[in-house]
């Protein structure tokens, strides 16, 4: 992580593990981010990331947020981005949401509409929890999110929908003044028309800051 005027830039690095039934995933991650603050109420934060062909990560991902504090404690926020899963599947994603600061705590609500290139739209909910800790820059950070899926079979010309519900924990931990580190587990479950399953995901990564 570096700040260049009313700029920072964060550059990241990440190993993680999925597993499922009896498969086991590994990959790797890179992923750059750039936040800029045109004014007191208006930021941006351009990211983008790629990473090996598995289910772990998206193999590509780009991200263009918008951020709006026009009320006290209260951050607004809007954005789309592109993604490219395993396996070629393409989404874009068109997302709205707010952020209510708290002392050490941000409660944050987003809805995002999913529009996937095998299998049309679909959407989620999510609310996240951050808890900052009381000294320096180290937080404990849980996601819970509920929302549909559209899946496309050879055996009907009707797109069928199911639902996915996940939860997840991470934690970033100062090591020094430059490096954190950041621990992530996670759990989803999904419900197709075929069949009922449920993956875990495991992940560690590094952020130096300049």
């Amino acid at each position: 992580m570096a700040k260049v005027e009313n700029a920072t830039l964060l550059f990241n690095l990440s190993q993680g593990r999925r597993d499922y039934e009896t498969e086991h995933f590994n990959a790797t991650r890179g992923q750059g981010a750039v936040w800029y603050k045109w004014n007191n109420w208006l930021t941006t934060r351009t990211g983008i990331a790629f990473a090996d062909n598995t289910p772990v990560f998206a193999r590509q991902d780009f991200r263009q947020d918008i951020n709006l504090a026009l009320l006290p404690k209260t951050l607004f926020t809007t954005g789309y981005r592109y993604t490219k899963y395993y396996d070629d599947v393409e989404v874009d994603a068109w997302q709205g949401g707010v952020s209510l600061y708290t002392g050490p705590v941000i409660t944050s609500y987003r809805y995002t509409h999913y529009d996937s290139s095998d299998a049309g739209g679909s959407y989620s909910n999510m609310i996240s929890v951050r808890l900052n800790d009381p000294r320096g820059t180290g937080y404990t950070q849980l996601w819970l999110s509920r929302g549909t899926g559209a899946y496309t079979y050879d055996w009907t010309p009707e797109t069928r929908y199911g639902s996915m519900k996940s939860v997840s924990l991470q934690r970033i931990q100062p090591l020094t003044e430059q490096l954190n580190l950041g621990l992530t587990a996670g759990k989803v479950w999904y419900d197709t028309p075929t069949d009922d399953y449920n993956g875990l995901q495991l992940a560690a990564h590094l952020t130096w800051k300049f």
